[in-house]
């Protein structure tokens, strides 16, 4: 253990310390308890249950149906392993890792045409090849849900050896939803469905089921692209204009609650809010806000407008006892983009990343160690450019372009601001010596693996 990571050691006991990746899964890593504020949680059971210190607030249940099967020898040892485990938590209790994952594919030409046509279908862009904005009859709830009902399909994800201890293995299930957005096959769903899957499989409507091959996955937007290869025709889901919904509109959600038990359930509420801002796992959303409810194996279900048109995904809701018909939902315009970089290239282009993993330096770590407060470096990723310009090991970085740096917020609104290529200046105190210095770092384009 070197002196910096001694150092840490000795701050971490009594901080609470933010463990932030920022070209990675920033939301990924434990933020702690915030007293009394909305339990926001995704439909799934990817991310860690937490009992939330406010006694109004419920322990999260997860919207992901989720089964854990154990092979024989792993039951024999999960006894060993449980006292192995305190052990292993204190021996690697500092490491660090940068990391991040985008499954891609090759695509052919037609089909990406195709969706990408049916992607601006309505949204009124220029880019659209009929600008057709919520036009048309209002539809009865019967009707939408006949209508949209068998572009919805069932998604069962598995996990495979989610712990390896003397030979021992277990696979995972489990379930969500997602949209058919062409006739050729590809599916929107939340990434939190298909996250470290190693296999997943689709429902239609009809019964058949698929294997899927994910084109991409994007962990700071929850959205992801999954394919099949059907032998059958597929109902398209149209996709609406999510911009241009008012509050108190009907709002329909069209999803597989509970797991495929229900498969198909349709429920009916009305807009309760648009633009609303939510913070869950540290990934900052603006989503559509609803009363529909939107229940355990919802995730990347359909939330459906009065004229049977898709202007959002489901993904996350309020778990408390006190709460009652708080849902959210991923407005379609805002995903739209997103899932065309997916679908075109397996990822999302335009990233910048600095290449660092860090994490805050509060005031009182700042006080006692005669720090500046700021974002202090806790690796670089090789050959990135943070690396190249001299970041290193517990350096802190207190400005950005001019501007204070308290936290890693204020250090990733000021990066995103740029397009990779672009130079970024760091005003940063070295750890090794004590001095302040000004380093420029190109920012490269965030890229899978």
């Amino acid at each position: 253990m070197n002196e910096f990571e001694r150092n840490f050691f000795d701050n971490s006991e009594n901080d609470e310390v933010l463990n932030q990746e920022f070209e990675a899964n920033p939301g990924d890593m434990e933020l702690g308890e915030r007293a009394c504020e909305p339990s926001y949680i995704w439909n799934s059971d990817d991310f860690e249950k937490k009992t939330s210190s406010c006694t109004s607030i419920d322990k999260v249940q997860p919207n992901f149906d989720k089964k854990v099967k154990f092979s024989k020898n792993m039951k024999r040892y999960i006894a060993i392993a449980t006292a192995l485990a305190v052990v292993n938590l204190v021996a690697l209790g500092g490491i660090f890792a940068v990391g991040y994952g985008v499954g891609a594919g090759k695509l052919g030409g037609e089909g990406k045409k195709n969706v990408i046509a049916n992607l601006h279908q309505n949204d009124g862009s220029t880019a659209g090849l009929i600008q057709t904005v919520n036009k048309g009859e209002e539809l009865s709830t019967v009707d939408i849900s006949k209508k949209v009902g068998p572009a919805v399909v069932g998604i069962t994800s598995t996990v495979n050896n989610i712990m390896n201890i003397f030979g021992g293995t277990t696979t995972s299930e489990g379930t969500g939803s997602g949209i058919i957005i062409s006739s050729d096959g590809y599916i929107i769903t939340n990434n939190h469905v298909i996250e470290g899957a190693s296999l997943v499989n689709v429902t239609l409507n009809t019964g058949s089921e698929y294997e899927a091959k994910v084109i991409g996955s994007d962990s700071k937007t929850d959205l992801a692209v999954i394919k099949i290869k059907p032998d059958e025709t597929l109902t398209v889901a149209e996709l609406g204009d999510s911009s241009q919904i008012q509050v108190g509109e009907r709002a329909i959600a069209i999803g597989n609650p509970l797991g495929m038990e229900f498969f198909g359930s349709t429920t009916q509420g009305i807009i309760s809010a648009i633009n609303r801002t939510i913070n869950v796992d540290n990934r900052t959303m603006s989503v559509i806000q609803t009363d529909a409810a939107i229940n355990e194996g919802n995730s990347g279900g359909a939330l459906v407008n009065a004229y049977g048109q898709v202007i959002g995904i489901n993904t996350v809701k309020i778990a408390s006892s006190s709460v009652e018909g708080m849902g959210f939902a991923i407005p379609i315009s805002e995903a739209k983009p997103i899932v065309e970089d997916l679908i075109n290239y397996g990822y999302v282009k335009g990233r910048p990343v600095l290449g660092i993993s860090a994490r805050d330096v509060t005031r009182d770590m700042a006080q006692r160690q005669g720090w500046p407060m700021g974002v202090q470096v806790m690796s670089t990723q090789v050959g990135s450019g943070a690396e190249i310009a001299g970041l290193e090991q517990g350096d802190i970085i207190f400005k950005a372009d001019g501007k204070d740096v308290k936290n890693f917020d204020d250090l990733s609104k000021i990066k995103d601001a740029h397009k990779p290529g672009e130079v970024i200046k760091l005003e940063v105190y070295k750890y090794e010596t004590g001095l302040n210095k000004t380093i420029s770092v190109k920012l490269t384009e965030e890229r899978p693996d």
